[in-house]
């Protein structure tokens, strides 16, 4: 794609334009707010009748995202954001990897556990229609049983049958998508194939902004990447317990972290604020764990000098109240590994829902899985109740980061946007006014949506 900055057509009302397509990292849909996205939907269906003057990829979405800046009668104040590829945004957080995107892109999929085989199972047929609409072929390949349930596995730990398949997978080049599973599962695979950078990106979507339980007006701006540790911490520490004469059971749980991972995920979080705001937070809690916290403090220090970052250390309990208090604050949040899981999932009340926060997880050389960040919901099991957006944005964020398929990506977004717009939701989102749709026919109507979309969008 390249910089449109040299154009200055004429809207079919005589609106004076320019458009500079800029290509950069960034978080969930990119959805603007009302004005803003008619001003968008004109352009949109301007450019499908005179392809000629706007072969532009219509809207932005999550972590590496194509998108016009399109300044309606202010020209003098655009913006040129460096052009870069979906495939920076792996090479940014897998610095070994040499792989090149497959051209057909292949997942191995685990169902899961608890609502997991639902949630799959919905987005495939959404990927179905994806492949319809698009011309796009995936190869996909299914694991065995994942989690608490999965034969021989103590404490849902993985088994060699879920280490073949994956191995598998990465030879062959593909991604791993996960259906949700309890116990060891997620955190012994992590180990296991050395992801150590987990990135969840919290952007809440304008159309929802009256389902969420935050007053709209703080919602506004919201765009952060959680970038969070997955190699060290207390999670990946020994265990173990023993019985007292005095204190009776006694449970343990010792954990370090090395400079070296450390300075894995702190450069990995700088090298991508160095490509967005330039401003990267850093959780550490340091009167609670103080050695630990120095540790992580002249890492960041010494890697923020390094990349051109301005850093800003944080305690995890201040971060907390001011993801919640003044989320615009925050653009690239990097955090240890217990830490970052409760901040992500506090985050996602930023979203509106549990059922709307994903994630990618990666290592040095290219591997990749990519999950909810909610849990198996085994209450709802079989209810057809629990939302199926999280686990179609792990489908997207897996097309666009690991195969370079921003295109694809763009349209699943946009179709699940374009149905929440129709005034449609699952209960978890439910304003006065809206229909509530299960599961299934949630995923249905998105399906639907991107082949309508498909029919009048700009393709380059």
């Amino acid at each position: 794609m390249s910089n449109a900055g040299a154009m200055s057509p004429l809207m079919p009302d005589g609106t004076d334009l320019r458009v500079f397509v800029a290509l950069s990292i960034g978080t969930s849909r990119c959805s603007p707010r009302p004005a803003q996205r008619r001003k968008r939907r004109c352009v949109i269906c301007w450019a499908a009748q005179n392809e000629a003057m706007f072969p532009v990829q219509i809207l932005g979405p999550a972590l590496d995202f194509a998108c016009e800046e399109v300044l309606v009668n202010r020209p003098q104040k655009a913006i040129v954001s460096p052009v870069r590829s979906a495939s920076n945004l792996l090479r940014t957080v897998a610095p070994d990897a040499s792989i090149t995107p497959r051209a057909q892109p292949l997942l191995g999929i685990f169902n899961g556990e608890g609502c997991g085989p639902e949630l799959i199972r919905a987005t495939l047929r959404v990927l179905d229609a994806l492949e319809q609409a698009t011309g796009l072929r995936t190869e996909r390949r299914f694991g065995g049983a994942i989690g608490l349930k999965a034969p021989g596995a103590i404490n849902g730990t993985l088994t060699p049958e879920t280490i073949a398949f994956c191995d598998g997978v990465f030879a062959a080049g593909g991604a791993v998508f996960s259906g949700a599973a309890g116990g060891r599962f997620v955190y012994d695979l992590r180990r296991h194939y050395d992801l150590y950078c987990k990135i969840a990106p919290l952007q809440p979507d304008a159309v929802l902004r009256h389902a969420n339980r935050l007053r709209p007006e703080t919602l506004e701006g919201i765009d952060i990447l959680v970038v969070r540790d997955n190699a060290g911490g207390i999670y990946q520490g020994s265990a173990c317990d023993s019985i007292d004469a005095a204190a009776g059971w006694v449970a343990e749980q010792s954990f370090s972290y090395s400079e070296k991972q450390v300075a894995s995920i702190v450069s990995a979080g700088a090298r991508i604020a160095a490509l967005r705001r330039k401003h990267m937070h850093v959780v550490i809690k340091d009167g609670g764990v103080p050695t630990i916290s120095e540790v992580w403090r002249q890492v960041s220090l010494r890697t923020a000098a390094q990349y051109g970052v301005q850093l800003h250390l944080i305690n995890a309990d201040h971060a907390a109240y001011r993801l919640m208090q003044h989320p615009q604050e925050f653009d690239v949040l990097v955090t240890p590994n217990m830490v970052g899981d409760i901040l992500a999932d506090l985050g996602a009340v930023l979203l509106g829902s549990r059922g709307l926060s994903y994630s990618g997880n990666f290592s040095p050389c290219g591997r990749a899985v990519y999950q909810t960040g909610h849990g198996a919901a085994y209450d709802l099991q079989g209810t057809d109740r629990v939302n199926p957006v999280a686990q179609l944005l792990a489908l997207a964020m897996l097309l666009r980061i690991s195969f370079d398929r921003i295109a694809e990506a763009d349209l699943l977004e946009r179709a699940i946007t374009a149905v929440w717009e129709t005034g449609v939701r699952t209960d978890d989102l439910a304003e006065p006014g809206c229909r509530i749709v299960g599961t299934q026919a949630l995923a249905d109507l998105i399906a639907q949506k991107v082949l309508e979309l498909s029919a009048t969008a700009v393709v380059l």
